[in-house]
């Protein structure tokens, strides 16, 4: 899978941001400044999207219509994470808490309207349908459905 071009300019962006975010230098923190802008004007103001630069997720994440995803900054996020559009991953709060956002790993998928929220972890190689609200943490290997989610691959 890969992403197509407009999903390739999100994570550009984003991977510049990751470059230079936390950084101290001028030349860093003028990078991140115009990373800003750049995120300020594509990212979010054109395909409503925020994807923040942050350590905790994987480069290699494969946006599917990446229009409307919001990713909290205290994700982490696998490599080769499928995300559609309109999934919504974050903590239950406002706050920023480190240990209260979900743990997404490496080979999830994540369906169209997906909601993943809390301090939970998604095991690797699930996949999360359409709209499923997961409130809870899954093994590896899970196929979450419904609301709230549960896991029906144990049910075959």
């Amino acid at each position: 899978m890969k992403n197509d071009r407009k999903a390739q300019l999100i994570i550009t962006i984003f991977k510049y941001g990751k470059r230079h975010v936390g950084r101290s230098t001028f030349y860093h923190k003028l990078n991140y400044k115009m990373y800003q802008i750049l995120n300020a004007i594509f990212v979010i103001g054109i395909f409503n999207t925020e994807l923040p630069a942050s350590q905790n997720i994987s480069d290699d994440i494969i946006l599917f219509h990446p229009y409307g995803i919001i990713v909290n900054g205290d994700v982490t996020l696998g490599n080769n994470v499928v995300i559609r559009q309109q999934v919504t991953i974050g903590n239950k709060g406002m706050e920023r808490d480190v240990g209260k956002s979900p743990i997404i790993e490496a080979g999830v998928d994540i369906g169209a309207g997906a909601k993943i929220i809390g301090g939970i972890t998604i095991g690797e190689g699930s996949k999360v349908g359409a709209n499923a609200v997961v409130t809870k943490s899954f093994p590896p290997g899970s196929i979450l459905v419904g609301v709230p989610a549960r896991n029906i691959a144990l049910e075959k």
